[in-house]
């Protein structure tokens, strides 16, 4: 019980050996760690040099503290406990703590798989990511899988599709290939690759899609 949980599934897994392929990256910002086990895979995977990681439980598993504890190369994780995704001057103030000037390589959102938070994170990140360089967002799909337990209605039952954001970024690349060129979408997870192009001040992802030359960005696009 107090292991290192990974809590992906398999497609997951091969969804990330698929779009990683031939890269190598340096800086890393993980939102949700669940157990640990995450950061501690991505960090025997990728071998990078720094992964950043941030989690809303207050404190780490006993399981991720003997990994941080012992494994060898567990010096490059920086875990933050007791972090809201949503909070950009935590995650303003972190990013420049752990990374300075530097851009990161590759951001994993496997947080709250709220739109709005999850939303705000992106926003907030997502200029922060070097060209060429990987935005991962995981579960998006939440709201159109079969839920026959009633997991999903009864824990996101009042909240917006995750999908409202894949859909928003999507369009926002068919009208600004320069920032993000491409974005490939698995069942479950959807990797943005960041672009050269620039974001300006305050940044906002629903600013950016577009519709016949009308802005469509910030609604439930599932509010029927």
């Amino acid at each position: 019980e107090d292991g290192l949980v990974l809590g992906k599934w398999r497609r997951v897994l091969d969804a990330y050996i698929d779009a990683m392929s031939g890269l190598s990256p340096q800086n890393i910002f993980e939102l949700g760690i669940f157990r640990g086990g995450s950061a501690a895979f991505f960090n025997e995977w990728l071998n990078p040099e720094k992964l950043v990681a941030i989690d809303y439980m207050q404190a780490p598993t006993d399981g991720f503290k003997a990994y941080l504890e012992s494994a060898p190369n567990a010096g490059r994780i920086r875990p933050y406990f007791g972090i809201d995704q949503a909070d950009k001057q935590k995650l303003g103030s972190i990013c420049s703590r752990e990374f300075g000037d530097a851009l990161l390589d590759l951001v994993i959102d496997d947080a709250s798989h709220l739109l709005d938070k999850t939303k705000t994170s992106f926003n907030f990140l997502f200029p922060r990511v070097k060209a060429g360089g990987l935005y991962v967002i995981e579960d998006w799909s939440w709201a159109h899988m079969d839920d026959p337990d009633g997991v999903f209605r009864q824990r996101f039952h009042a909240e917006p599709a995750m999908s409202n954001l894949v859909i928003e970024i999507m369009l926002a690349s068919a009208r600004r290939p320069d920032l993000i060129p491409e974005v490939r979408v698995f069942p479950s997870c959807a990797f943005i690759r960041r672009g050269e192009g620039e974001t300006g001040e305050d940044f906002d992802i629903s600013r950016e899609s577009f519709h016949r030359g009308l802005p469509i960005g910030g609604s439930d696009l599932f509010d029927r």
